[in-house]
């Protein structure tokens, strides 16, 4: 059923995109031609431009086909398909130009219909793609054209890939398999009675003997084999394979923010941040006069954090909790753990022990207290950005005491710089626990991509005016 449901789609992908291409192109010479007042730089007629545009279709079908647009895959990524889309249609774009270039008609009546062309075939396919999309996650509903998988291991690796299949609407978990020793009797059962797409192994300590005798397995009941790489598993990060000679190499990629990317997120970062401070500065101005009136204290509060390569970073917040119970540069000498002690409440210093932040501090201002809530205190960061101490998005930044609690895993969190929101601030803030927020930032780390940064950015705003505080 999946294999079948997939080729109706890639069956139908093809003549959509060529009506799309074409109707595209249409419009965009009559958006032209017939709806804009200025004359055009060539008189080609309505019949000849249609003619050349359909004899040329099979040309941007290919250069779809090439960009591996029709491979239907109902577990792919939305977000990759619509970038492939973009990709292949500038390049069919500009495989027109080039056409157009070097014959001796032109194809286009003015510059003008390549720009509309190109943003109207880009769209029309785009909408056509979600469409198409959102049509088949429905049938997911009913499991119609999900892949039936089986999970083979036992241990991390084997819970988390469990984990990402269930939560995964393409994929449907028939059952796991927690030993595949002595034999394959019980797996064979499970073929034999249910129908099966995938099988995934995800187990370090399988002998090589077993892997063939699992490739065999599936060979004989026509059944796709995966399996997680048994030392590159033990990091759950992304990898880059190559051949050195015959033999296959898998490089370990610590975090995708290198490069290119890293001076991307720099440049944005900056930008964005300036932009910020420009046309946030009467906001700052009027914060600042409110703490002010609270007690006479200090605006800002700086706090001793831990940046990117274990730099000591003060990270600037609007002062949002009593003079008196302040900690940090400028403040008292005692530590928060201290200064709980002294408010005779044991309990309040065990949540703070444990979660490193109470739900309700009772060292908080009223106007501290909304603060918080809207996250509005954390604005002077924009300053730490500015300074290239923090990101706009990244991983919460952390003490050095707090840091400790991330275990092995601490090289992996300081690979990057920490940032003002970031990907469990919008998954939850006070509602996930602590030892939640830290897979969530090695996630973010080990998993970064741009379109992630605009996802969170997105959804840090809608936290702002619809979400808890923290």
């Amino acid at each position: 059923m999946r294999k079948r449901s997939e080729l109706v789609f890639n069956l139908l992908l093809v003549p959509l995109d060529a009506v799309m291409l074409l109707a595209s192109w249409v419009l965009a010479f009559l958006i032209r031609v017939q709806y804009t007042a200025q004359p055009t730089v060539y008189q080609i007629p309505g019949h000849v431009y249609l003619a050349a545009f359909i004899a040329l279709a099979p040309v941007s079908i290919a250069i779809f086909a090439l960009a591996g647009l029709y491979n239907f895959d109902s577990t792919r990524s939305r977000w990759r398909e619509y970038s492939r889309v973009l990709i292949a249609t500038s390049a069919s774009t500009m495989t027109l130009i080039i056409i157009d270039f070097f014959t001796t008609e032109p194809l286009f009546p003015s510059k003008a219909v390549v720009i509309y062309g190109f943003v109207l075939a880009s769209l029309s396919i785009v909408i056509t793609r979600f469409i198409l999309n959102t049509f088949q996650r429905w049938l997911f509903k009913y499991n119609i054209g999900r892949r039936q998988v089986v999970v083979v291991g036992k241990g991390t690796a084997a819970d988390g890939l469990t984990y990402a299949l269930q939560q995964h609407t393409g994929y449907h978990l028939v059952t796991t398999v927690d030993d595949i020793e002595p034999g394959l009797e019980r797996l064979q059962k499970i073929l034999k009675r249910h129908h099966v797409d995938e099988i995934f192994l995800a187990q370090a300590d399988v002998p090589s003997s077993r892997h063939i005798e699992l490739i065999q397995l599936t060979h004989a009941y026509h059944i796709t084999y995966k399996f997680v790489p048994t030392l590159a598993g033990i990091y759950q990060t992304r990898t880059h394979s190559e051949l050195m000679g015959d033999l296959p190499v898998i490089e370990i990629v610590r975090t995708p923010l290198d490069g290119w990317w890293r001076i991307y997120k720099a440049l944005s970062d900056y930008v964005f941040a300036l932009l910020g401070v420009i046309i946030l500065s009467p906001i700052f101005f009027v914060i600042a006069i409110l703490v002010k009136m609270t007690d006479g204290g200090a605006v800002f509060y700086r706090h001793e954090r831990i940046g990117r390569n274990s730099k000591t970073i003060r990270v600037w917040k609007f002062r949002t909790m009593y003079t008196k119970y302040s900690t940090g540069a400028g403040f008292s000498n005692k530590t928060d753990a201290e200064i709980l002690k002294s408010l005779g409440d044991a309990k309040l210093a065990e949540e703070f022990k444990k979660e490193q932040k109470l739900k309700n501090d009772p060292r908080v201002t009223p106007i501290g207290r909304w603060l918080r809530k809207t996250s509005l205190d954390e604005l002077p960061q924009l300053f730490n950005v500015l300074r290239n101490e923090l990101s706009l998005i990244g991983p919460r930044p952390v003490t050095k005491d707090e840091l400790e609690r991330y275990g092995d895993a601490a090289p992996t969190f300081l690979l990057i710089k920490p940032g003002m929101t970031g990907l469990w601030q919008v998954s939850g803030r006070n509602d996930i626990s602590y030892r939640e927020r830290v897979k969530l930032d090695l996630y973010y780390v080990e998993n970064w991509s741009a379109w992630q940064d605009m996802r969170i950015l997105i959804r840090t705003v809608g936290v702002l005016f619809f979400g808890k505080g923290y």
